[in-house]
């Protein structure tokens, strides 16, 4: 009897091994296929896992990426409307703002430079004076850096990028351009540049250092 009860322990115990390693042997494959398929049938064969909730999360951004792909190849505003709407808290949705205020910033209003200050009120029954600095017209090419609720934050923003992203920057001034969105009245921090290669060059070098950069490009 207690050779009986012994042998089935045995057994069990082996059993439980065996499964175990079944399972890690597939979450080792599901992650060096990395692909939806992979992970979904993980999940399928071992729902209880205690991988599984990692499983889900890669699932998640998986299709993140797949809708990002999607957005950045239409490249249209609707485009990056939708998948803000699809992914409100992901990786990218500081980005596809960023690219929905590009697009606003098309035909955005005049902006003054950083500590250009308001044009003073006309005298009584005179004409109007002159600014002392004209206003600065968002055209030519550019690179938008960020939208923001004041002028004053947009301008905190240059002054951290110009810690951040050293050299990157270097002779180029900022320019706040107001625009509205949502019924919103925001602040677009932007830099003008000589053309469309420098815009393009700029951004790509600030999205390898993690940071927001649209190429503002006439049309």
């Amino acid at each position: 009897m207690y050779t009986r009860s012994l042998v089935t322990l045995v057994a069990l115990s082996l059993l439980a091994l065996a499964g175990c390693g079944g399972e890690r042997s597939d979450w080792r494959s599901a992650q060096a296929a990395d692909s939806p398929e992979s992970y979904q049938q993980f999940i399928d064969e071992h729902p209880d896992s205690s991988h599984v909730a990692t499983a889900r999360e890669r699932l998640q951004q998986l299709a993140e990426d797949k809708d990002w792909r999607a957005a950045a190849g239409a490249d249209t505003r609707q485009a990056y409307e939708q998948f803000r709407t699809q992914h409100p808290a992901g990786k990218w949705a500081k980005e596809a703002q960023v690219r929905i205020d590009g697009f606003d910033a098309k035909g955005g209003a005049a902006a003054a430079l950083p500590g250009e200050t308001t044009p003073p009120a006309a005298p009584a029954g005179g004409a109007a004076a002159a600014p002392d600095v004209p206003p600065v017209i968002a055209t030519g090419f550019g690179v938008q850096l960020g939208a923001f609720s004041s002028p004053e934050r947009a301008n905190e923003e240059w002054t951290r990028l110009q810690a951040s992203a050293a050299g990157m920057l270097d002779g180029l001034s900022p320019r706040v351009v107001v625009g509205d969105a949502s019924g919103k009245t925001i602040y677009r921090l932007q830099a003008e540049v000589r053309d469309e290669a420098q815009a393009r060059a700029i951004c790509g070098g600030l999205k390898v250092a993690n940071k927001p950069c649209v190429p503002v490009i006439p049309r």
